[in-house]
């Protein structure tokens, strides 16, 4: 698998356009689906670390020296990364609703 498959894999696990993951990277989304495709296989090292960072992989996954993630593992990660925004308060909020989540669904099975 190239890095145009691993790119590509990785924004269908995480259900993003093409236009949401250049606006995220800071490039075109032809650019995106250029690289995609394989059409443009030689990004520079920035871009690569960018959206190694917006897909929340090391650039290892990207390259193929480290295993992708799933689409569970994704979700969990993005869900985590968007905690660091938030204020103490949310993040106690945050934690006493997944608390009561967890709770919930042990307390029913």
């Amino acid at each position: 698998m190239n890095i145009g498959e691993r790119l590509f894999s990785l924004r269908q696990k995480s259900g993003e356009s093409l236009q949401g993951v250049a606006d995220k990277v800071g490039v075109s989304k032809a650019h995106v689906w250029e690289l995609e495709k394989g059409r443009s296989s030689n990004p520079s090292f920035e871009l690569v670390r960018k959206l190694a960072a917006h897909y929340g992989v090391s650039i290892d996954v990207l390259t193929g020296n480290a295993t992708e993630p799933g689409a569970d593992r994704m979700q969990v990660d993005r869900i985590h990364r968007g905690l660091e925004d938030l204020s103490d308060r949310d993040r106690e909020i945050v934690e006493q609703m997944i608390a009561a989540m967890t709770q919930k669904t042990h307390g029913a099975a």
